[in-house]
């Protein structure tokens, strides 16, 4: 007796798009901050420096995931004429940059102007390769990959995440509606535990210009 596996829809692919949402509205939100700060202190500072080092590590994990675990079952499910290599190549790319924002987030409040071009870079290339990458992509999710394989990668996705960083950042790019849904879904813990991460949230963001 065979069984029918489950599609990946569309539905199913919240968790990356909020990814992607959060990924964005950071980088333009730290350009803003960096552009506008006159006569940051050093606690400020300390704070922005901490939180570039989540961002650019939130990234990378990011990518690795992709790398190593979803173009392969992509690849596995669509066979191997398929071409990632552009996608792969936007990540190499990326990683130099993610570096240099370490190195000028160490440097701060010398290095601000460098942080400040690094972050703009950033944010352009952040833009472009998110819309390549769901133009490209989401369709062979959804066309090729069981749902199990699918939950597989958001798996392997959130066990080297930062939960105190990742889920309130994902949390404010909800919609109403996606937010009734990740609480359904979340159960009883995610609820106990989705107001503390976010007053912890909010106090990172206030400490660094984030949020008044």
């Amino acid at each position: 007796m065979t069984t029918t596996q489950k599609i990946t829809t569309e539905y199913d692919l919240l968790g990356i798009q909020l990814a992607h949402r959060a990924m964005r509205r950071d980088a333009a939100r730290l350009v803003t901050l960096c552009e506008g700060l006159k006569s940051p202190d050093a606690k400020q500072m300390t704070a922005i420096s901490e939180y570039v080092h989540l961002f650019a590590d939130s990234i990378h994990h990011h990518h690795t995931t992709e790398d190593d675990v979803l173009w392969p079952k992509i690849v596995g499910s669509v066979g191997s004429h398929i071409d990632l290599s552009d996608l792969t190549e936007d990540h190499e790319a990326l990683d130099p940059l993610l570096d240099e924002l370490r190195a000028a987030a160490d440097g701060l409040p010398e290095s601000l102007a460098r942080l400040t071009a690094a972050l703009v870079q950033l944010k352009n290339e952040l833009d472009e390769h998110i819309e390549d990458e769901e133009r490209t992509i989401f369709p062979l999710i959804t066309e090729h990959l069981p749902l199990a394989e699918w939950e597989a990668v958001e798996n392997a996705a959130r066990k080297g995440g930062k939960v105190d960083f990742e889920l309130p950042r994902v949390i404010d790019v909800l919609s109403p509606d996606e937010l009734v849904r990740v609480k359904k879904e979340g159960g009883v813990m995610l609820r106990i535990m989705l107001p503390f991460l976010r007053r912890k949230y909010r106090r990172r963001e206030k400490a660094c210009g984030l949020r008044a």
